[in-house]
């Protein structure tokens, strides 16, 4: 089987009736139909996403034509699709679909030639193989190794791409043979339709977002506490700024109090030692 699913098999009149029959039908059961891409997307990952996302979504690989076809015998409506596709029928939200998937991304084999996301760690431990030729990929690599009761162990962690490197093939081989998934994939989302209107481009920059929270709830804080609202988030600022601006004038003022008069204090003590430590040579 190809290491990529690709839906280009010739298929029979018959079996384009009933694909085309099959897309009608989901595109009038769910309010969402989306589009993601299906490059570097494997039959096992197809299928991983699949299991994820039962109960939620449908997935389904057709020619585009056919797609195209279907959406304008529903919707009255003339799409174009390039590339290899893979169509999601769901009515969740986009949005909320995009980041189900973003927070639960598939773990997929590495491929020589791409970048490293992450710095990719082999963990100390047993790895169930036999000592021989293949003690050399771990030399290679410098990953120490040892003995133990036939097996091969690997005697620490060890990096063997770091983040930002491209990653060889002697990697990608002993990564394999540990059978390590380092590279995490999900489907990316080219558009979405909704039957009336086409929406692309679906992305949410959580991190962003979570920094114009941030700052909104900072600029509503100092608002609040610049027109003394009396509120549980900024009555303790007020009181406390209250109490520093209160002892700002008191210790401008000698009043009978304890508390000022301690400070009073210590401000005259420390002004006199300044005030002797100038003079005495004089004295």
């Amino acid at each position: 089987m190809s290491l990529r699913y690709r839906a280009i098999k010739k298929i029979t009149r018959q079996v384009k009736a009933r694909i085309l029959s099959e897309l009608e039908n989901l595109l009038r059961e769910y309010k969402f139909f989306l589009v993601a891409d299906l490059v570097k997307i494997g039959s096992s990952e197809l299928q991983a996403m699949r299991r994820m996302l039962r109960g939620i979504a449908v997935l389904k690989v057709a020619r585009n034509r056919l797609v195209e076809k279907a959406i304008e015998r529903v919707h009255n409506t003339k799409i174009e699709l390039t590339g290899q596709n893979i169509f999601i029928f769901t009515n969740k939200n986009p949005y909320e679909l995009y980041l189900f998937l973003q927070k639960n991304k598939i773990l997929t084999e590495a491929q020589p030639g791409i970048v490293a996301p992450k710095d990719i760690i082999v963990n100390e431990g047993n790895t169930g193989l036999t000592p021989g030729p293949v003690l050399s990929k771990f030399s290679k690599l410098k990953v120490p190794t040892r003995i133990v009761e036939g097996s091969v162990w690997i005697a620490k962690d060890t990096v063997v791409a770091k983040k930002g490197e491209i990653i060889s093939k002697e990697v990608v081989e002993l990564l394999n043979l540990l059978g390590i998934k380092p590279i995490e994939t999900t489907l990316n989302l080219k558009f979405v339709f909704d039957g009336k209107s086409l929406s692309r481009e679906i992305t949410i920059d959580l991190d962003k977002i979570k920094e114009e929270i941030m700052k909104a709830h900072q600029d509503s804080l100092n608002l609040a506490i610049q027109a003394s609202l009396p509120i549980r988030e900024v009555m303790p600022i007020l009181i406390s700024k209250a109490y520093l601006d209160y002892l700002k004038i008191a210790d401008n003022l000698v009043l009978p109090e304890k508390e000022i008069l301690e400070r009073n204090l210590v401000k005259a003590e420390s002004l006199a030692k300044a005030v002797y430590e100038k003079v005495k040579d004089k004295v």
